[in-house]
């Protein structure tokens, strides 16, 4: 792994309703000096966005631009196209989950009233992965015998195996297991543990049960990778949407809540996709640009909350005097801020005339 991506408990920050971040972020702009400023953002094309993203224009006074694709993949190539479109740029970023979680993924009722994955696209990366991990979570077992505990690990994930068109589990047996096998048990290879293994997870296995027991969360990210045939220079969206996360799955699916683990991943390495253009590609001139991305919860395809994990800030074009801010600082940042009130309607701000009087 590359980098270690932030813990699940630190992207875990309090939410904010829309009226009460856009007005927030509409201060923090106008704090800086913002003039001609033209919204953007990068997110799916769901339905559940899409009031979202008419406010968010409402509040800066100007219809928004499109940065992203389905599954909130980022295509940095179309800020240069909205630097023609106004001078300086606020940008709104990142996945969105439905707020009802059911087995590790999160659903919200469409407009005919049935229950749907949201977001799908993202599910669409996340399915395979995850039964093949769920599977290799309930077969591999543990047991005491003797007062020992004894892993049993079936013959399927000892063999290796060439990349594939579909995902397979590769164990990090050093990490898992000591020395060569104890022998052969009734449905794999029988071994001891390892001490590393064993230190991390003391707690856990002090009190595990005599009979055997599929090893379940034990199995992590630190002791598991996926092999899979992956396609860098693919351009559908699902490709390049699953080669952006590749070597992040294991820790996406051995979470306790994968959907919302992934979409918060997607959101880090898409953010980071395009502050590294804004800070070493695009010729900005002296613009000012903001970008805030986080999690956006769906609570059903109309209400939406957000919260705030990365942020970046980049004033009169100066690069090098670039601010990031992580989890906890975006959101204290703009806790900071007063929140703008339009002075206008959205009706108004939308140019739809008033009824005519009777």
């Amino acid at each position: 792994m590359t980098i270690t991506p932030p813990s699940e408990a630190l992207l875990d920050q309090p939410e904010m309703e829309l009226m009460d971040l856009f007005g927030r972020m509409r201060s923090l702009a106008d704090a800086h000096g913002f003039r001609g400023t033209l919204p953007a953002v990068w997110q799916c094309s769901d339905e559940t966005q899409m009031i979202k993203k008419a406010l968010f224009g409402y509040f800066f006074d100007c219809p928004v631009f499109n940065l992203g694709r389905v599954g909130a993949l980022l295509d940095p190539s179309r800020v240069a196209a909205a630097s023609h479109h106004g001078h300086d740029l606020v940008i709104l970023g990142g996945s969105h989950l439905g707020l009802r979680e059911e087995n590790g993924v999160g659903f919200v009722q469409r407009i005919h009233g049935e229950t749907a994955p949201c977001c799908g696209k993202l599910l669409q990366v996340l399915r395979d992965y995850l039964a093949v991990y769920r599977r290799a979570a309930s077969l591999i077992t543990l047991e005491r015998r003797a007062g020992e505990l004894i892993l049993e690990i079936p013959y399927k994930y000892l063999f290796p195996k060439p990349a594939a068109e579909s995902a397979r589990i590769v164990l990090d047996m050093p990490a898992l297991v000591a020395g060569q096998g104890l022998g052969d048990g009734s449905h794999g290879r029988l071994y001891h543990l390892a001490p590393e293994f064993l230190a991390r997870n003391r707690e856990r296995l002090a009190a595990w049960p005599e009979q055997r027991t599929p090893i379940g969360a034990l199995l992590n990210a630190e002791v598991f990778t996926f092999r899979k045939r992956i396609d860098q220079e693919s351009r559908d969206p699902l490709a390049m949407l699953e080669s952006s996360v590749f070597e992040y799955l294991p820790d996406v699916v051995s979470s306790p809540h994968p959907h919302r683990r992934l979409a918060d991943l997607n959101t880090w390495r898409q953010f980071y996709r395009l502050t590294a253009y804004l800070s070493d590609a695009f010729d900005g001139g002296m613009r000012n640009i903001l970008v805030v991305a986080g999690r956006t919860i769906d609570h059903n395809i109309k209400h939406n909350t957000f919260v705030p994990q990365f942020g970046f800030q980049l004033l009169r074009g100066r690069a090098f005097d670039a601010c990031y801010f992580g989890p906890r600082e975006i959101g204290a940042l703009l806790r900071e801020q007063p929140v703008f009130k339009p002075t206008q309607t959205f009706l108004e701000y939308a140019g739809v005339n008033a009824p005519p009087e009777k």
